[in-house]
């Protein structure tokens, strides 16, 4: 029986062409090897998860790190009441955050995206979600936030086969965590939509906006992003980030995207200050 393998083996095996040297199967691993490595793995994940239980970004109960009821607690934001222009919460009939005269404080006639979503209302929940994915290194939370963003893209966004573009941390900012919240965040979001991650974006030294007013951000975002050298946006895109503001960053990335070649810039985020 084994002499009768081998042969079978060999037979089906691929020959090299004329002339050629033989290349030698990859080896493979022994099942034995396979075991201990994953059995290895879940013993590093379980004495991980011993000295430092999982818990609730919100309410830190143990478990998850977005458990059920604070994830159903959240303040979502409704599509059908939100501005379909710039995603604000309530805004359909009337939007008070991109209305003729808050454009016009930005020297613009419309925003330079043509829609916007957001998943929930920044509130204290949403905040500290966002505070200990970012700055505590709870980095499972971009699965969670991505899981409750999906949602929020219609069917009319994916039929046109968009490409997800985050928006890039600042370099300091990646060097303080340690990763690119905005590179992860669009990924989990790409994932769940079955999309692709196309990075465009660079973005040149800019003051830290947290500290900033309204028209402060807009001015200090002014031209802060560029097209990659050499990038190429593809038709249609959704720019994905984790805290829609005052609309300064998107605003921006928004603008290089289009300057990118893309025809149809759709914004998504985690949360919309309201």
């Amino acid at each position: 029986m084994t002499k009768t393998r081998t042969a079978t083996a060999l037979a089906s095996a691929p020959r090299p062409r004329s002339g050629a040297p033989a290349r030698p199967l990859p080896p493979r691993r022994s099942r034995v090897a396979q075991t201990t490595r994953l059995y290895g793995r879940g013993a590093a994940e379980a004495i991980a998860e011993t000295l430092w239980p999982t818990r609730c970004a919100v309410c830190d109960a143990p478990g998850e790190v977005l458990c059920a009821t604070c994830s159903l607690n959240l303040r979502h934001v409704d599509w059908w009441r939100a501005c379909p222009r710039c995603g604000a919460p309530f805004g359909r009939v009337q939007c008070s955050e991109c209305n003729d005269v808050i454009l016009a404080a930005t020297g613009r006639d419309e925003p330079p995206f043509d829609a916007c979503a957001s998943a929930a209302a920044y509130d204290d929940a949403a905040a500290r979600i966002v505070r200990t994915w970012k700055d505590a290194g709870e980095r499972r939370l971009a699965e969670a936030m991505a899981a409750l963003m999906a949602p929020m893209v219609p069917p009319s966004w994916r039929s046109e086969h968009p490409a997800i573009v985050p928006v890039p941390a600042t370099g300091a900012a990646r060097r303080r965590r340690g990763f690119d919240h905005g590179e992860e965040l669009a990924a989990a979001v790409a994932c769940r939509l079955e999309l692709d991650v196309a990075p465009l974006l660079a973005r040149p030294r800019s003051r830290d906006q947290r500290a900033l007013a309204r028209r402060d951000r807009l001015a200090n975002m002014e031209g802060r992003f560029i097209p990659l050298p050499g990038a190429s946006a593809p038709p249609s895109v959704i720019v994905v980030d984790d805290v829609y503001t005052t609309g300064a960053t998107l605003f921006a990335a928004a603008d290089a995207v289009r300057a990118a070649g893309a025809r149809t810039v759709r914004c998504l985020t985690f949360a919309r200050v309201w």
